[in-house]
């Protein structure tokens, strides 16, 4: 008996921790003990492997629990005049500080469900831009940003430019080709 072992996987709490308690199976005096020893007994043995040596333990009832397995509000304590002692409340099971197998893994997180998405093609919806090359030399001479704007067309290019007064070159020059293809030219006067 003395120098025992708590039975669960990993941790070394024996009788001869000090301010610890080690408690044994309950005896399976009658149904309710018995199912209490049981589900103790499973909750041990979820983690670790029965093999001979451990079945001897449980045929021997050899088989301890130190109550940092225990939650507080499980362990019952009573006190006398020269000692304190602790029992588990009948029911209590081992659940605290357990080890967890190395496959073991938390259940991801479901995806959330998945929506259609419509198109709304019900209404036509209105081009700013120009289908063609002719579409665009019929538009830029009647825009009103471009009054200061010298506009030239000719069969495959539109250019247009803003002279500055005291230049001959053009200030900005925007050439825009046949495939609707430009090319926008600044010029810059050091002085």
């Amino acid at each position: 008996m003395p120098g025992d072992n708590c039975s669960v996987f990993g941790c070394g709490t024996s009788r001869r921790t000090k301010g610890v308690g080690i408690w044994k199976l309950p005896a399976p005096k009658d149904e309710g003990h018995r199912k209490w020893r049981d589900a103790w007994l499973s909750e041990i043995t979820k983690t670790r492997t029965v093999d001979a040596v451990f079945r001897k333990k449980i045929q021997n009832d050899t088989i301890y629990t130190c109550e940092k397995h225990f939650h507080p509000q499980d362990v019952e304590i009573f006190q006398s005049e020269k000692m304190i002692k602790k029992k588990p409340r009948f029911g209590a099971l081992p659940l605290l500080n357990m080890p967890k197998r190395s496959h073991e893994t938390n259940k991801p997180v479901p995806r959330p469900a998945r929506s259609v998405v419509t198109t709304e093609s019900a209404k036509p919806v209105k081009s700013a831009f120009y289908k063609t090359f002719g579409d665009l030399c019929k538009r830029v001479p009647s825009l009103k940003s471009l009054n200061e704007w010298n506009i030239q067309t000719s069969k495959d290019r539109l250019v247009i430019t803003k002279m500055k007064d005291n230049l001959l070159l053009p200030e900005k020059e925007l050439i825009v080709d046949d495939s609707l293809g430009f090319t926008i030219k600044i010029l810059i006067v050091l002085v």
